[in-house]
């Protein structure tokens, strides 16, 4: 049963902070979920608060009803935390400054709210946001330690959805559909390209551009040219779904496409419509092997290919790589990753270097 109520002259999509610190300080349970950045959320949050900072393409897809909020909690107690109060509880969600009076919500804690309640939940925004709270309940608040498991969701990654596409590729299965620069492959780095599965069979292409490494991932898309000796191929029969885990052939297909490069050969990197699965692994490379974060790499194979747009687990599972690669380089921060080359490899500047192969 609810225990919040609207105070006089506001809407019912908000509660004052009056009224969420009276509860909680009877010991009442309440779902609060924290929609601001992760840094914020460290620096202080309302004590019990989840984290949901969702990335733009997120924010779409959310929209279009293609992703439930659930998905966006990574942590598993945080999850069952949510799955178990969201239908039976009140649920707060707040920014920084949301106000019932000046209109000021943000998109994404609008939209969350507005989600919830059509899925049956009883939620409302925090008015003032944390700023407000924080002045008059700072004893029901506290900070987070960077390195605390209960930090949750997508909270670093500066995606957009500028593209205006946000799709995955099982939304659209057609490989025929028009994108931009479908006909070509994108050229990520010198010798490493990025594309759909019509280009993994335009054979005049591959060989205009020195492809003879394909990596081909898809569980049901053929190679083409298997039979033909001047092509190498490795095949990760991982669809583009959520329960799939593409990280665990990271390994093998970073291997493959050094393989490639240390022979002087262009490879191919696709899947079906050259979007979420292929652009996972692009970007997986980039990581590890020129030492850049995430936000770089996505941003740099972005530019390169504006459509892209990997399923909200694959973003998952490159955020969890990423941390793999610090702890491996634990002396070099994130923020200190820079575009560097190995064995003396060249890496242009990303508009030299982001162009179709035409």
């Amino acid at each position: 049963m609810p225990c919040l109520e609207c105070v006089t002259n506001m809407s019912d999509d908000f509660c004052s902070r009056e009224s969420l610190g009276s509860v909680l300080r009877e010991g009442k349970t309440v779902l609060i979920l924290d929609c601001r950045p992760q840094a914020d959320f460290i620096r202080s949050h309302i004590k019990g608060s989840i984290n949901i900072t969702l990335p733009g393409l997120m924010v779409r897809r959310l929209k279009k009803g293609n992703l439930k909020i659930q998905c966006v909690i990574q942590n598993n107690d945080a999850k069952d935390k949510f799955n178990k109060l969201w239908k039976t509880h009140d649920v707060i969600l707040y920014d920084q400054s949301s106000t019932d009076n000046n209109c000021n919500t943000s998109q994404t804690v609008d939209l969350l709210m507005k989600k919830l309640q059509q899925d049956g939940a009883t939620a409302r925004i925090l008015d003032g946001g944390f700023e407000e709270f924080e002045k008059t309940s700072r004893d029901l608040c506290e900070g987070t330690n960077t390195t605390d498991e209960s930090i949750y969701g997508l909270c670093n990654l500066k995606i957009s959805d500028d593209s205006g596409v946000g799709t995955s590729e099982s939304d659209n299965d057609n490989v025929n559909s028009p994108s931009p620069r479908s006909q070509y492959p994108v050229k990520v780095l010198p010798y490493l390209y990025l594309g759909n599965a019509q280009n993994s069979a335009d054979l005049n292409q591959l060989k205009k551009f020195g492809i003879k490494y394909i990596l081909n991932v898809t569980p049901n898309v053929p190679n083409k040219f298997e039979m033909d000796s001047d092509f190498k191929y490795l095949q990760i029969p991982v669809a583009d779904q959520l329960s799939q885990n593409l990280s665990a052939f990271f390994p093998q297909a970073i291997a493959f496409i050094d393989e490639a490069r240390e022979n002087e050969c262009g490879v191919l990197v696709h899947c079906l419509a050259g979007i979420s699965r292929s652009v996972t692994v692009t970007c997986a490379y980039l990581m590890q092997k020129q030492h850049i974060s995430l936000n770089q790499a996505y941003d740099h194979v972005k530019q390169c290919k504006p459509n892209v747009s990997p399923n909200f687990n694959f973003l998952g599972q490159l955020l969890e790589f990423e941390k793999s690669i610090l702890c491996q380089n634990s002396t070099q921060s994130v923020n200190e990753f820079h575009f560097q080359c190995n064995d003396n490899v060249k890496v242009p500047t990303t508009q030299q270097n982001c162009e179709a192969a035409t």
